[in-house]
């Protein structure tokens, strides 16, 4: 399985070396680094990991906790991207077909986004709270967002558990996009800007899809 693992490194040469060598020696494989911010000597990274169990994944969180000035923020377990492209195969998967582009949007955002679920909602634009149009089959029952749509990162308590989410309105279209995971990592701001990217090209498409 995959796993994302968010950590905190020392921002100067060597340190993810340092990194990949913990993970080495627990056996595990790095599928992918996505380098989300470098500030104030310190680097925040998401370390894509390929683990055999849940078992293999604490050996991995171990030997990393051993490397000096390194902490782990979290850990997203098992959906985060398949790949660099995903978010564009996805923009195509969604473009070649018009018909269902709506539920394709929502079936492939959490392995081309990296999160467990993602639903689109009907902006009210009025501050009341807006209905869930279409979902993907781990969204959670329920869901509900109240206020005018725009990009922000969200904390939803659920019956199931507290979600981390994100929404990002759909640029032209009356529908914004509620992505989330079960726990674990929050949305980063990187990740907030490739949903506004996302947004952008598929608004307008959208547009002709959406239920009037």
């Amino acid at each position: 399985m995959l796993a994302r693992i968010r950590i905190r490194v020392p921002d100067r040469p060597g340190a993810l070396g340092r990194v990949a060598s913990a993970i080495g020696t627990a056996t595990g494989d790095i599928a992918g680094v996505d380098v989300l911010q470098s500030e104030a000597g310190q680097a925040l990274d998401d370390v894509v990991v390929r683990v055999r169990s849940a078992a293999h994944l604490q050996r991995v969180l171990d030997e990393l906790l051993r490397v000096p000035g390194v902490a782990v923020d979290g850990v997203h377990s098992p959906e985060p991207p398949a790949s660099g492209h995903a978010d564009l195969q996805l923009v195509a998967q969604v473009l070649a077909g018009p018909a269902r582009a709506l539920q394709t949007l929502v079936d492939g955002a959490p392995s081309a986004l990296g999160v467990d679920w993602a639903a689109l909602v009907a902006d009210p634009g009025d501050g009341s709270v807006g209905g869930v149009v279409s979902a993907s089959t781990a969204a959670p029952p329920g869901l509900a967002v109240a206020g005018a749509y725009r990009l922000r990162p969200l904390t939803l308590d659920q019956p199931d558990g507290v979600h981390e989410a994100a929404l990002v309105p759909l640029q032209g279209c009356p529908l914004g996009l509620l992505v989330g995971r079960a726990g674990g990592l929050a949305v980063h701001t990187s990740e907030l800007w490739r949903l506004e990217h996302l947004a952008a090209v598929l608004g307008p498409s959208l547009a002709v899809a959406s239920p009037a």
